[in-house]
Formats: structure tokens, sequence, C-alpha cells
């Protein structure tokens, strides 16, 4: 399991899930808050990342993909924002696994993730590295 989002991150570990990964920027809605208590001690490994707003880098890619390859629990905190991290997460993560990402004023959205998501969300990066 990987959550995307600091409140996502926040209730699954509450409700006592141990995700594999938990991504988080430190915002929720694009305004600060303090990291919750929760994700401090989280994961035996942390990761770090920068990722302007709105954009994929290289550097999140190789940091999701390093965390679902550990053999323990990790956290990633990304300088910037974290929202379309799922996209990546769902790229890296095993088949068979689940994404959890927060929908705003929705809840929380899971993301089986199997062949045909992965195809689409390949397809989505391909777009967006081209540009369209």
């Amino acid at each position: 399991m990987v959550c995307v989002g600091d409140q996502a991150s926040k209730d699954v570990l509450s409700f006592g899930l141990k995700p594999k990964l938990c991504v988080y920027d430190g915002r929720i809605k694009r305004k600060a808050v303090e990291i919750p208590s929760e994700m401090k001690g989280y994961g035996v490994r942390e990761f770090k990342a920068k990722n302007p707003a709105g954009t994929l880098t290289e550097e999140v890619f190789q940091a999701v993909e390093k965390a679902l390859k550990s053999e323990t629990s990790c956290r990633m905190l990304v300088d910037g924002e974290e929202d379309l991290v799922a996209l990546v997460a769902i790229k890296h993560a095993p088949l068979g696994s689940v994404v959890l990402y927060g929908q705003p004023d929705e809840g929380l959205v899971a993301v089986d993730v199997d062949g045909k998501i992965k195809k689409k969300v390949d397809d989505m990066l391909s777009e967006m590295e081209d540009g369209c």
C-alpha cells in the first residue's frame, strides 16, 4: 500500500495500517500544516525529493522507485507538491498493490494496481512528457 498526501497518510496510519510508503509535503489544500506526529516517526527510511507544483521530477520517480524496492517501510517528504506523485506510485507499485490518495472535500481514493491501470498511467505520463 502507498499513501499520497498528508491527510491520507495521517488517516491511514491512525487506523493502524502500515503502508509501504507514505508521501507528504506539509500542506493540505495548498496551506502549510504541521507534519502529523504519525508521519514524523513512520518508516525506517525517509526519502526527500523536490517537485514543483503541477510537475513530476526525475527526482520523484527515482525516490518512489527506491522506496518501493526497499525492504522496509518508508516515508517521502516532497519539497513542493506531492499531488501528482500518485501517478508515479501507480507506475512503480507492484501488481496487486493499492495506492491511496486524498480527493479534497470528497475523501480517500483507492486505486487497485493492475496491468490496465498501469497502462493508463503510462499513457498519461507519456502525454505529460510530450507536453500535451
